[in-house]
C-alpha cells in the first residue's frame, strides 16, 4: 500500500521534471528495479536520488540510464555497484558515500563513465586505491576519499591521470605519509584537504594550490612552504604546533585567511625577525581557543592591517607586555577580544577596560637576589682557590732591590750552622 502511494507521489512530482527523488523511502534494490521504475519513463530522467535507502548493490543492467547525469546512492548499504551494460553513459556526478564499500571493482569505475566530473567515495571501508582505479577519469574535477581506512594503501600513481582535478579530499584516511609523487601531475589542483591524518611532514605540493587544510595533523613546523597562490590555510587543532613564526610564511604572498582555532599547544605566535612584508594580503586571522598568554609587539603591523581578527578564548596574561595594544585605535579593536585570565586582579576583564598604568609586570627582584648570591658564592670560591694556589708555591730565592743603594743578597741558611758566623764576619770586613 505504502509503496503505491510513494510511486504516485513520485509521478506527480516528476511529471514536468527530469529529477526523481526517492530518498528516505526504505527501498531495497528489488523495490526499485522490479516495481517503482516501471511506473515512469526512466529514460528521460537526468537526476536520480536514491539516498538513505537500503540498497546493498546497484546494477545498471537492471535499468535504463541513457540520459542520467546524476546518480546519488549515498547512505545505503552498498557493497558493490556496476556499470556493465552500455558502452558509454553521460553520468557526470556519482555519489556512493556513507556505504559499506571495501573495494572498487574494475567493473564499477570503468571506461563506460568517462564523462564523470564529480566522484564521492567518502565514508566507506576502502583500504586501497590502486593505479587503475581512477585511470579512466580524464575530466574528473572533484574527488573525495575522506574517512576511509586507507592507511598507506594509495599507490603513488593513483592520481596521475586526473590532470584536470581541482578538488581532492584525503581527510581522515589514516595515512602517516603522503608521497610527493601523489600530486606530481595535478597542476590544476586548487583545493587539497589532508586534515585528520597523523602526518608530521608536509609533502611537496602543487604550486597552484589556493586552499590547503592541515588541521589535526602532527605537523610541528611549517618551514619552507612555497605556495604563492595559496589564499586559505587551515591549521586548526594542531597538537604538536607549539610556536608559529610567521616568517615561515614569507612565500605565501597571496594568503588571505589563516585559521589556527583549537590549537591548544600553541603558546608563541610572533614575527622574528620583524618583517613588515610578511602576509601582505591577509584579511582574516583566527587564533581562537589556543594556548596564547601574550601577544608579541612584533605582530603590530599584521594586527593593524588585518580587518577580521578572532583572538577569543585564550588564557591571556594581561601585564605590561600587552600595553602596546592600547596605543592606537587599530590595535585597541583587538584588545576588546582579549579576556584576561591572569593575573588575579585582572581575571575575567577585557584588556580594553584595564588602564595602561595598571598593566604591571612582576617584580624581577625575587629572581635577581638568587642570581646575585650565586655570583657572590662563585667569586668567593674563586678567590679562595687563588689564595690557596699561591700559598702552596715553594719559597725560593728572592731579591730586594733598593734604588741608589747596594744590593744585598740573602741566602736561606740553617740558623744552627756555624756558617752564619762566617757570613756576618765577611760582611763586616767588606763594609770597612
Amino acid at each position: 500500500m505504502w509503496l503505491g502511494t510513494i510511486t504516485i507521489l513520485v509521478l506527480i512530482a516528476t511529471t514536468n521534471s527530469k529529477l526523481v527523488d526517492l530518498s528516505e523511502r526504505g527501498l531495497k534494490k528489488e523495490d526499485f528495479f522490479m516495481k517503482i521504475q516501471t511506473q515512469f519513463n526512466l529514460q528521460e530522467v537526468t537526476d536520480l536520488i536514491l539516498q538513505k535507502n537500503e540498497f546493498d548493490s546497484f546494477l545498471d543492467c537492471s535499468t535504463n540510464l541513457v540520459n542520467l547525469r546524476t546518480l546519488d546512492l549515498s547512505q545505503n548499504h552498498l557493497q558493490r555497484f556496476f556499470f556493465l551494460c552500455k558502452d558509454e553513459y553521460n553520468l557526470q556526478v556519482l555519489n556512493v558515500s556513507h556505504n559499506k564499500l571495501e573495494y572498487i571493482d574494475n567493473n564499477a569505475l570503468n571506461n563506460r563513465i568517462p564523462k564523470l566530473k564529480i566522484l564521492d567515495l567518502s565514508w566507506n571501508r576502502l583500504s586501497i586505491v590502486n593505479e587503475t582505479m581512477l585511470e579512466h577519469f580524464k575530466v574528473l574535477e572533484y574527488l573525495t576519499l575522506a574517512n576511509n581506512p586507507i592507511n598507506n594503501g594509495i599507490h603513488e600513481n593513483a592520481f596521475w591521470n586526473l590532470k584536470v582535478l581541482r578538488y581532492l579530499n584525503l581527510s581522515n584516511v589514516s595515512s602517516s605519509y603522503f608521497s610527493s609523487e601523489f600530486f606530481k601531475t595535478l597542476t590544476n589542483l586548487s583545493t587539497l584537504d589532508l586534515s585528520e591524518n597523523p602526518i608530521s611532514v608536509i609533502p611537496l605540493l602543487p604550486a597552484n594550490l589556493e586552499e590547503l587544510d592541515l588541521s589535526n595533523t602532527h605537523v610541528s613546523r611549517l618551514r619552507g612552504i612555497y605556495l604563492p597562490g595559496l589564499r586559505e590555510l587551515r591549521l586548526n587543532g594542531m597538537k604538536n604546533l607549539t610556536e608559529l613564526l610567521l616568517n615561515d610564511f614569507e612565500n605565501l604572498t597571496s594568503l588571505e585567511t589563516l585559521s589556527l582555532d583549537g590549537s591548544k599547544a600553541l603558546t608563541f605566535f610572533k614575527l622574528s625577525p620583524f618583517n613588515d612584508h610578511i602576509l601582505p594580503r591577509l584579511r582574516r586571522l583566527s587564533v581562537r581557543n589556543c594556548g596564547l598568554r601574550t601577544l608579541s609587539h612584533s605582530l603590530v603591523s599584521i594586527i593593524k592591517r588585518t580587518p577580521i581578527l578572532n583572538l577569543e578564548d585564550n588564557p591571556w596574561h594581561c601585564d605590561c607586555k600587552m600595553q602596546w595594544l592600547s596605543v592606537s585605535n587599530a590595535t585597541k579593536l583587538a584588545s576588546r577580544q582579549i579576556k584576561c585570565r591572569t593575573p588575579k586582579q585582572h581575571a575575567n576583564k577585557q584588556l580594553s577596560e584595564i588602564p595602561s598604568y595598571e598593566l604591571e609586570c612582576e617584580d624581577d627582584g625575587s629572581m635577581f637576589r638568587p642570581v646575585l648570591w650565586a655570583s657572590v658564592f662563585v667569586l668567593v670560591v674563586a678567590i679562595t682557590m687563588a689564595v690557596g694556589f699561591f700559598l702552596r708555591r715553594p719559597l725560593g730565592r728572592w731579591d730586594i732591590r733598593r734604588k741608589n743603594r747596594d744590593t744585598v743578597t740573602y741566602t736561606n741558611v740553617d740558623e744552627s750552622s756555624n756558617d752564619l758566623v762566617r757570613i756576618l764576619a765577611v760582611n763586616e770586613r767588606n763594609e770597612e
